[in-house]
């Protein structure tokens, strides 16, 4: 009987990529009458045709498309390659993760070269599938913590003002020294017969490190509000409307590479700051314990004198800033940072994606 349908190829036929295209506008790839539905071979594939797509008014119609590597039975993928084998001389359509696999060295190499971001795109896709639900429990979650976000902003200003620069800057460089406040002591005799004579040295103030000093960097000014940063985020988060997980799978295949790149950044920059706000809440409260000011006071007082000196006190949750024994500002702990919500979203990463 002669077979109607050519399905052998002794040449890579570029010349059917354009019916093949044409094909899956209407169908599912194995439907295609040149396509071999076993599995290829491990060695001599090249690829015909990268990364296509089958259209959603496909998929809604007909369902996922059967991979003969992994689900020849069970349909799985939406994405996927067109193969030729050189061995078997046969074409084969296989989801998009099976493909990668089997393309040889020197034409994975070449298929890399017309697309650079193609690794760092599947990393993406996969990390967004993966965390397909957080961008709206992002948008949820920031409703309940913006006011505590907005207040810890207005708080660490108000500290980073009142203790000025070169103090806060002071406190803050305890971090990388250990946690402990140096004040600087003269040793040794000017008037000695010695090399050193009179030399002028740090040591550290007080028995315990101070607690909190994260708070303060930027100085006076501060970093940027993580407020507003958040607030950008989530806005831009917030039109992702996926209701189902397919929904975002093909959303995922119908973008290109530098909104999906873009919308991977955004989930982990929002959740970077999330963790930042609790984070400095939580070290707000260190820094404003009453031990932890005590600490604070007598080093000011020792460091800069009595004129010159800052002081902190915390009077169940009123805080009054001195300086030079005269209150300089004063204000009451906002009740958004006793009560932080709990229940922020989390990531899940795949353990097949590597840090980029």
């Amino acid at each position: 009987m002669v077979q109607n349908v050519r399905r052998v190829f002794d040449e890579k036929p570029e010349y059917l990529k354009s019916s093949f295209l044409e094909h899956i506008r209407s169908g599912l790839p194995h439907t295609c009458s040149f396509i071999t539905h076993e599995k290829p071979p491990k060695d001599g594939i090249e690829v015909l045709l990268q990364d296509f797509v089958i259209p959603r008014h496909v998929l809604t119609r007909e369902g996922l498309a059967p991979c003969p590597i992994c689900s020849p039975i069970k349909a799985k993928y939406v994405k996927g390659h067109l193969l030729w084998s050189s061995e078997s001389k046969a074409l084969y359509a296989v989801g998009h993760c099976c493909g990668h696999g089997f393309f040889t060295e020197g034409s994975l190499t070449k298929a890399l070269t017309r697309n650079t971001n193609a690794e760092r795109r599947r990393r993406a896709e996969e990390f967004i599938e993966a965390n397909w639900r957080v961008p709206s429990e992002l948008v949820a979650y920031w409703a309940k913590l913006k006011q505590s976000a907005r207040d810890l902003d207005k708080v660490l200003k108000a500290i980073r003002v009142g203790l000025r620069v070169g103090v806060c800057r002071d406190i803050h460089r305890t971090m990388r020294d250990g946690g402990y406040l140096k004040v600087q002591q003269q040793i040794g005799d000017a008037e000695a017969e010695t090399p050193e004579g009179l030399r002028t040295v740090e040591r550290a103030f007080g028995s315990a490190p101070v607690q909190g000093a994260s708070i303060l960097r930027g100085g006076s000014r501060g970093p940027i509000s993580v407020e507003s940063n958040l607030s950008n985020l989530t806005a831009a988060l917030s039109h992702i409307d996926w209701k189902t997980e397919d929904d975002a799978i093909l959303w995922i295949c119908e973008q290109v590479d530098t909104d999906l790149f873009r919308l991977r950044d955004f989930i982990e920059e929002a959740i970077e700051g999330i963790e930042q706000v609790k984070t400095d809440i939580v070290a707000l409260h260190l820094f404003l314990d009453a031990d932890n000011l005590r600490l604070i006071n007598s080093w000011c007082y020792e460091t800069h004198g009595g004129k010159g000196s800052v002081s902190l006190q915390n009077e169940g949750g009123h805080i009054t800033i001195q300086r030079g024994g005269r209150r300089h500002r004063s204000f009451w702990l906002p009740t958004s940072l006793l009560n932080v919500p709990g229940g922020e979203p989390t990531l899940f990463k795949p353990t097949s994606i590597d840090p980029d």
